[in-house]
Formats: structure tokens, sequence, C-alpha cells
């Protein structure tokens, strides 16, 4: 006889996906017991998956993340020049943060609650990013496209220079019509940087 049961992957995926729709529309006042109604569900079984709605809320955040550094390391594998590819993936978190923070404004809440507190996922986020952008980097000081110095580091000051593009708070700030300077000119400005070679270092 067919059923329409779900999986325990199914029925967490829906919930984080039900989640993280009310967190864009409603921020930090969505409960637990509006994630179970909207998912017709009681609250007792989404707290079987979730223990409280700190661990949702941290689930959820690690979910979106995942996904955008999924899309990231895509832009990653291309055939392009590494810095195409560095513009890009700091570009596309650009639009993407930008995206969940003006067209959703109350998700800036949770993630600032995110930054604030360091959730595991935040920092996991961003060691991904650098690490990525160290790869590319190394890559670029093969082919001498970009001087001497850590990859790691060197990624690592990379994102940090572009915060302000990818800052819950700031990030529409740098998105106005009227911004000076704009995304693309902050990234330039590293891409520059780290083109940059110190005098007897080939430069």
């Amino acid at each position: 006889m067919p059923t329409d049961r779900k999986t325990a992957e199914e029925t967490r995926a829906c919930i984080l996906k039900t989640a993280w729709d009310l967190f864009r529309q409603l921020g930090t006042r969505t409960t637990v017991a509006e994630v179970a109604e909207n998912l017709g569900m009681s609250a007792a079984n989404v707290y079987r998956f979730f223990p409280s709605k700190q661990a949702l809320s941290e689930a959820v955040c690690e979910n979106v993340l995942q996904n955008v550094v999924a899309s990231l390391s895509d832009i990653a594998q291309r055939s392009a020049p590494p810095a195409e590819r560095i513009r890009e993936i700091l570009m596309t978190m650009h639009r993407t943060m930008r995206d969940q923070m003006v067209s959703a404004s109350r998700v800036h809440e949770i993630v600032e609650v995110a930054i604030q507190e360091r959730w595991a996922s935040i920092e996991a986020f961003e060691n991904d990013v650098v690490g990525l952008i160290g790869s590319l980097i190394a890559e670029g000081q093969k082919n001498g496209e970009f001087g001497e110095g850590d990859p790691q580091k060197l990624g690592s000051l990379t994102l940090c220079s572009c915060s302000g593009i990818h800052h819950p708070v700031l990030i529409a700030l740098y998105d106005a019509p009227d911004a000076d300077p704009k995304p693309d000119d902050i990234v330039g400005f590293a891409l520059r940087a780290l083109a940059h070679r110190e005098p007897g270092n080939g430069g």
C-alpha cells in the first residue's frame, strides 16, 4: 500500500526549510510552535530533531551557509584565472548576503546573533571561504599573478578587507545606488593588494 510518510532525513530537511522561511518573515520572534504549525505537526515532533530553538536556529544557519559554500566551491573549480575566480567568489557572497539581508530584512536579526555569539557554523563558513580563496591565491602565486606570502593568511586578510560588503548591517550601505566605494571597487582593491610585490621580491 503506497505511503507518503517521510524519512527522518526528509522530515529534518522540511523543518529546516520551514524554519528558514519563517526566520525570513519574523526574525528572532519565530517560535518552534510556529514552525510546527506550518508543518502540520506537533512542537514535540520538532523537538525530536532539535532539542531547543537555539539548536534549530544554529542548524538553519549551518544549512544555509553550507549551500553558499557549495556554490562558491563550484566557482573555485572553474578554469578562469585565479583573480577572476576570487572576484566572483567575493561578489557572489555579496549578492547572496544582500538578497537575504535586504529583501528579507528580518534575517539580519538571526545573522547578527550568530556573529555576536560566534556560532560554530559562522566560524566553519569563514574557514571554508578562506580555504577556497587561499587555494586560489596559491595557484595565482605559482603563475606569477599574485605576490608572495602565506596563502591562507592572505586569504583571511582578503576576506576581512571585504567584510563591509558581506556584513548584515553594512551591506545595504555599500549596495546603495550612490555608494562610494561600491562592492566592485572594494573587491578590486583587495585583488590589487594580492598582486602587489614588495621591492626585492620580484616586483
